[in-house]
Order: C-alpha cells, then sequence, then structure tokens
C-alpha cells in the first residue's frame, strides 16, 4: 500500500541507527503529504488551491526543498489513488511522531480543506475521522481549525486591502 513511500524513505531518509531531527521531520512528511492528497480529494475534485496548500505546507513546515516537495507530492499522489482506507498513513505517524506533530498534522489538514474557501461535508468528516486515528483532542481539532480560518480570513483582507491601493 504505502510501499512506494516506505521505499523512498528506506533509500534517501533512513540508513543509519541514529535519527536525527531531521529524519523524523521527514517521515512526518510523507505520512502527511498522503493523508494531505486524501483531503484534496475528498470532495471529488482537484482544486489548484488545495494542491498548492498541500505544496506550501509541507515547504514552510518541513523546510524542504521544491524538488523534494514535488517527489513527495508525486508519490503521495500515486500512493492515495491506491489506498483503501487512512489506517496505514495515521498508524506510520501514530508510532513515529508526538502529539505536537500530530496536531500539525490536523492543521495541515485543514489548511487543504479550507483552501478553497468552502467546505464540504465530506472534508469536514475526513479531517474528524483523521484526528480521531492520530488520537488527536477534540479541543485541539478545533483550535487547529479557527487558526487556519483566521490566517486565510486575514490573508484575505489584506488582499482587499491590497485591491484599493
Amino acid at each position: 500500500m504505502i510501499d512506494a513511500i516506505k521505499q523512498f524513505f528506506d533509500t534517501r531518509i533512513a540508513g543509519d541507527e541514529k535519527e536525527t531531527a531531521d529524519t523524523g521531520q521527514h517521515r512526518l512528511q510523507l505520512a502527511t503529504a498522503a493523508l494531505l492528497i486524501e483531503m484534496a480529494q475528498a470532495d471529488n475534485q482537484r482544486h489548484s488551491m488545495e494542491f498548492q496548500a498541500i505544496h506550501d505546507g509541507i515547504m514552510e513546515v518541513f523546510d524542504l526543498s521544491p524538488e523534494e516537495t514535488a517527489e513527495i507530492i508525486e508519490l503521495a499522489d500515486e500512493e492515495a489513488h491506491e489506498a483503501t482506507d487512512h489506517f496505514e498513513f495515521t498508524q506510520l505517524i501514530n508510532q513515529q511522531f508526538g502529539y505536537d506533530d500530530k496536531c500539525r498534522v490536523v492543521e495541515l489538514l485543514w489548511r487543504v480543506c479550507l483552501a478553497d474557501a468552502e467546505m464540504d461535508r465530506y472534508e469536514e468528516q475526513l479531517v474528524r475521522k483523521i484526528a480521531e486515528l492520530l488520537h488527536v483532542q477534540h479541543s485541539e481539532f478545533i483550535a487547529a481549525k479557527l487558526r487556519v480560518q483566521r490566517a486565510y480570513s486575514a490573508a484575505s483582507h489584506l488582499a482587499d486591502f491590497d485591491d484599493y491601493e
């Protein structure tokens, strides 16, 4: 199922017994990318704004190069098409990462969900389901949603302000 992601990890990231902070971040990014692709397709549409949110979020949060980001998104897109459920992705995240990183994943999911300024009921259900699978508390789930809504609202107001100049 997530063989391509595991292979990418094994050949590019794993190796030493010693794990660095960067290694952990890359592994989180790999599992997260597949979930973000699933999020972007939850409403059965592929909006460029949602894929831009995936790209920007991965680059920003995980500090990857544009080339690494593009390669990982491509792998994640292939895996998302083959996925039958989200358990394998969330299981990998649960095994490897702490609570704060799981909360970051939920926030990235909200960023993708709200990128097109429309929230389909299936998108919200998917964020909720993944948050539950990641054992993220409901209060953190809501807090992440509110942070993203405020950020998008502020960005929208700034864009409106730029139109008047």
